[in-house]
């Protein structure tokens, strides 16, 4: 499967985007059977960190199939194959809840890395309102232009069967698996927030305004998030109180597996 994916409009149900999933299985199937979430005609796309900290991580890779359930790739996924490949990177996943992985015997591990280098590590999908792209951490430059520059660079090396350390696929994986570019100017620049100089307390008091603040966000502050080259990004890996939506961006990964908590599913095309 190529490292970019196009995936056509869904002209007989819904689509679906949920953010970071974390091996919660139990409660994204909960949220799809709320939903009458039909696989002969529904699909649902996941933004990558599928797996760790939750309960059910090997049950979350075997339920994407990416014909009605898709994922792209995210951090963790690459942990894992980093920690597959390499000892030295064993306890980088492992600490971040990976230590469901190194349970597995080598064979099992095998084949569930065998998988995930399957999947894309960006998606375009035709809806019937524009084009929607989906990338795990972040878009350089505001432009989606750079991701399909990006997942260029990494294409053949990544084809190939090279590690995640490979110079091509290290430089693609930084920006589009790990950078944090425009969550940081959300929190900077329209809410205010720079996370080491204030207290939890006023942080938590800040969440409560969280949607004023953006929604009364002005030209200036909202300039970054408007994507060019694509209608729309769905975006994971960093942490919103709610799903968030500005400019061009849409922000799911809200779901931390607390009691009453839902994960972020938003449906982006319907039939």
């Amino acid at each position: 499967m190529p490292i970019y994916r196009k995936i056509s409009q869904n002209r007989t149900g819904r689509d679906f985007v949920v953010g970071d999933v974390h091996g919660h299985l139990e409660q994204l199937q909960k949220q799809l059977n709320a939903l009458a979430f039909d696989p002969d005609s529904d699909r649902l796309f996941c933004l990558g960190d599928v797996i760790d900290r939750g309960p059910d991580s090997r049950a979350m890779l075997d339920f994407i199939d990416q014909k009605s359930v898709f994922s792209i790739l995210g951090n963790h996924e690459a942990m894992m194959i980093a920690g597959f490949e390499s000892p030295t990177d064993v306890q980088l996943h492992f600490s971040n809840g990976g230590e469901w992985f190194y349970e597995l015997n080598r064979s099992e591990q095998s084949r569930l890395v065998d998988k995930v280098r399957q999947w894309p590590w960006a998606m375009e999908i035709e809806t019937a309102q524009g084009t929607a792209g989906l990338v795990h951490a972040d878009v350089p430059e505001s432009s989606w232009e750079m991701v399909q520059k990006l997942t260029k660079l990494a294409s053949k090396p990544w084809a190939e069967g090279a590690s995640m350390s490979e110079p091509r696929i290290a430089a693609a994986a930084q920006p589009l698996l790990w950078n944090r570019g425009l969550i940081q100017r959300l929190y900077k620049d329209v809410l205010g927030l720079e996370r080491g100089k204030i207290t939890d307390a006023e942080y938590g008091n800040a969440f409560q305004k969280w949607t004023a603040k953006i929604a009364n966000a002005d030209s200036r502050q909202r300039s970054s998030f408007q994507i060019s080259g694509i209608g729309s990004v769905y975006l994971g890996h960093s942490y919103v109180p709610v799903a968030t939506h500005i400019g061009d961006c849409h922000f799911l990964d809200s779901f931390r597996g607390d009691t009453g908590e839902e994960l972020s599913v938003i449906c982006i095309a319907q039939a």
